[in-house]
């Protein structure tokens, strides 16, 4: 099943956790409770996050963590791209090393638009619609504007033998 990353599920848990009503700021051994990640894996995080401007870091008394910018303004495709890098979906779907543009794998073509769509649907996802769904304890019934829906059936039923 290809899926994010487990440092990535970790990354927006904590920031998550940074978004509560009474938080201006927390400190790690709190966001690692509060997200149920170890500690020394969430300081990596963290220090990935704040290199790319998702998160401000202040170490001593009256230091922590906070969000930089708004949960609405925080995408999905930052986060990931702050803690796996710009290549994190990899170039080929097979992974192997002679793909490319100039000679394709059989999956290249079906590997280069499913990458793009995942770039997209993270890119117009937030923080804020994760916490969203978080709190509601569910899915939110409609799409935000702009967003269109999708039929995850229309693929998975049509393949052929």
């Amino acid at each position: 099943m290809l899926s994010l990353s487990q440092t990535t599920g970790y990354a927006i848990k904590a920031l998550g956790c940074l978004n509560e009503p009474t938080c201006d700021s927390r400190s790690t051994p709190e966001i690692a409770a509060c997200a149920r990640v170890p500690k020394p894996y969430l300081a990596k995080i963290v220090h990935a996050l704040a290199r790319r401007g998702l998160v401000t870091a202040r170490r001593g008394v009256g230091g922590g963590v906070s969000l930089a910018h708004p949960p609405h303004q925080i995408t999905l495709l930052r986060i990931v791209e702050a803690v796996e890098g710009p290549d994190w979906l990899g170039e080929c779907l097979l992974g192997l090393d002679e793909c490319s543009d100039q000679r394709t794998c059989p999956t290249h073509a079906f590997w280069q638009r499913i990458r793009e769509e995942i770039r997209r649907e993270l890119a117009g996802t937030t923080l804020a619609d994760v916490i969203q769904f978080k709190r509601a304890g569910r899915r939110p019934a409609t799409r935000p504007p702009g967003r269109t829906s999708r039929k995850a059936s229309s693929t998975a039923n049509h393949r052929q033998p």
